[in-house]
């Protein structure tokens, strides 16, 4: 029932809203076409396909090259005639565009209504949190900007927004706040728009007759009464005076021009009325009518009413046993449902298909839990978040308010702090000798720091050797201990082929123990030297190393990327020593536990960092059981000693990847 009750309030307020013919601009329009087909497409006496289709050469007309008032005023103007019509991809195109001119132009006014359209937008979408925030933003600059009556229209737009997401009660509350401010400014207009909120909100909550109260109360107070007709014709039903609810849905099926004008409306009075003979159990025509409403529905892209009429339609199939329509209506109406995103819907179609369909009716009564379940929990989260953007635009305000003040009162003080500015002046001879003895006093501290640190300094020397010999075992481990672990792997062969050939393609892996033997004398000999930067650059070194890589292990191939951009002379020896040692280490483990057929190493630059990226599509590892070996330690240790991150996942029999980032500025 959420959005059946939409166009009691909808229309009544967009129509005051959005429709104003008075411009807040002094300068005269240079076109006065636009002005005459905004005018006619948003007339609710002309036909809805016209208007439409004015809207549609009204906006094509507008220069928005040229950003002036006019041009902001005739966008709003567009944006609003959309949002009555119900053209919600339009409604948001132009709303955007609209607050794009408006910021440019520094144009407060237009930037609140801008705000307010792109919450029309999202509460026509059922994105009730979203249109609250844009709501909010409205309200603030329309109250800064003193527009009482902007304030007003929001308000009731907040009011909406709350009834769809199902805070009655809160929306109630802003009502009674629109009734206040509404006398307070002698607006009398907006106290029963708030009156017809209330009614729908009571509706909602089943009290039917107070409801009803509320309805009557503005029937003959605001235009639209078309809606609230037919809002007093469900209430009568919900309380079964069929009578009175057929009363008032017939003053909308004699209205000849309702269909043309507000085809939405009509069309829920079809559908109501087909319900009270339904209910009345006049059977005969009832097919007919439900399915002109639907008809309707369709024709004019009506969204409010048309699951409601499927659900109809499904009680008068099961009425006369037709079970297989009796489904398939059920089923429409919970796709529609479903597309409004509207909980409350989704459940009456759920019941509905619960009572049809008993062959899933357990499954269809499983699925009403769940959205009953999600429907709590989705109230709650509006509430919390309803509560949250209304505090803090309160406290924005507020501190706007202060900062007001504040400036008031630091005007009204300068002369006093001039005053106290030449006091100072005098007294500042008396402040230099106090200086002096407190920077004897300061040499003082100076010296016992100076004693401090020089302890410090013993603890860290300490500290810097024990991280030496951390290194220097990362420089074993993944440097030789890689290396002789691949050559013993190469030569391993030995052990079962003695022929001519593979002694010969031993050969070069007996050279390599020399190149092992050379990599320990210049870590022996010189410990600050790396290995990485002596006679290659780095792409040449990574290059050579993965060819080594493919030849002794050709069921695995690397693939090396590297982006243009990075400049590796610019990147610290250390850097890229620790790089080149993490790829050793991963392209070893890869190789003895990983079995994968391709590996893809990557280094990018990204801003500040450069990224190394190694994936495989090996068997992979469980994360959470692994503990971690003393190659992949070593590897995050090398990340975390370059104030680096390290991310490690794993897809067991499907892949891994390691994916670092080290600051290099």
């Amino acid at each position: 029932m959420m959005k059946l009750l939409f166009l009691t309030s909808m229309v009544v307020v967009l129509l005051s809203s959005c429709t104003s013919k008075t411009m807040d601009t002094t300068d005269k329009a240079t076109n006065d076409s636009i002005k005459k087909y905004l005018d006619l497409a948003g007339n609710y006496n002309v036909a809805f396909d016209k208007r439409i289709q004015y809207n549609d050469k009204a906006y094509s007309m507008i220069d928005l090259k040229k950003n002036d008032s006019v041009t902001r005023y005739y966008l709003n103007y567009v944006t609003c005639n959309y949002s009555n019509l119900f053209k919600n991809k339009e409604l948001k195109l132009t709303a955007e565009k609209l607050m794009v001119l408006s910021l440019k132009g520094k144009d407060s006014l237009n930037i609140g209504r801008a705000n307010r359209n792109l919450g029309l937008y999202y509460m026509a979408i059922s994105e009730n949190e979203k249109a609250i925030i844009y709501f909010f933003k409205s309200k603030k600059i329309f109250q800064a900007l003193k527009r009482t009556d902007y304030v007003l229209k929001v308000m009731d737009h907040i009011a909406t927004t709350q009834y769809f997401a199902s805070d009655f009660l809160g929306s109630n509350k802003t009502s009674i706040e629109m009734i206040a401010l509404s006398r307070k400014e002698n607006l009398t207009k907006f106290q029963y728009i708030a009156l017809l909120n209330i009614g729908d909100n009571l509706s909602s909550l089943n009290n039917h007759e107070e409801a009803l109260k509320y309805y009557k109360k503005t029937l003959n107070k605001l235009k639209g009464n078309s809606g609230v007709y037919n809002s007093m014709s469900q209430n009568y039903l919900f309380l079964k005076q069929y009578d009175s609810a057929s009363k008032y849905v017939n003053f909308n099926l004699k209205n000849k021009n309702l269909l043309l004008f507000h085809p939405n409306t009509y069309s829920r009075a079809i559908s109501l009325n087909a319900l009270v003979k339904l209910e009345k159990e006049e059977y005969d025509g009832l097919e007919k009518e439900f399915n002109l409403a639907e008809y309707y529905f369709n024709r004019y892209n009506s969204p409010n009413g048309r699951n409601y009429n499927q659900i109809y339609l499904s009680k008068y199939y099961d009425k006369i046993n037709d079970n297989k329509k009796a489904i398939k209506s059920a089923y429409k109406a919970l796709n529609l449902s479903k597309e409004y995103n509207n909980y409350y819907d989704i459940l009456e179609s759920l019941k509905q298909l619960i009572k049809v369909d008993n062959t899933n009716a357990s499954k269809y009564a499983q699925e009403y839990i769940r959205v009953s379940d999600s429907l709590q929990m989705a109230e709650r989260n509006f509430r919390d978040r309803f509560a949250r953007i209304a505090y803090e635009t309160n406290e924005i305000t507020q501190e706007k308010e202060k900062a007001i003040n504040q400036k008031w009162f630091i005007s009204s003080i300068s002369g006093v702090i001039i005053l106290i500015l030449s006091l100072l002046f005098v007294i500042s001879r008396q402040r230099n000798k106090q200086k002096e003895l407190q920077l004897l006093q300061e040499q003082q501290k100076a010296n016992e720091e100076i004693y401090e640190l020089m302890l410090t300094q013993k603890s860290k020397e300490e500290e810097i050797r024990k991280n030496e010999k951390k290194r220097i075992a990362l420089e074993l481990h993944d440097g030789v201990m890689n290396k002789l672990a691949s050559t013993r792997l190469n030569l391993d062969v030995l052990k079962y082929k003695k022929d001519a050939q593979t002694i010969e393609k031993c050969v070069p892996h007996i050279a390599e123990i020399y190149n092992i033997e050379q990599e320990i004398r210049n870590i022996t000999h010189d410990l600050s030297q790396e290995a990485i930067v002596i006679g290659n650059s780095f792409s040449t070194l990574m290059n050579d190393f993965l060819n080594t890589q493919n030849s002794a292990y050709p069921k695995t191939q690397c693939r090396l990327e590297i982006e243009e951009s990075i400049s590796w002379s610019s990147i610290s020896s250390t850097i890229k020593m620790n790089l080149f040692r993490i790829v050793q280490e991963a392209t070893h483990n890869i190789n003895k536990f990983a079995k994968a057929k391709n590996v893809v190493i990557s280094f990018v630059l990204d801003e500040q960092n450069i990224c190394l990226s190694i994936t495989d599509n090996g068997k992979g590892f469980d994360p959470e059981n692994n503990t971690d070996g003393i190659g992949l330690k070593n590897i995050k240790q090398r990340v975390d000693n370059l104030n680096g991150n390290c991310v490690i996942q794993s897809i067991k029999n499907k892949s891994t990847s390691i994916n670092i980032a080290i600051p290099v500025m």
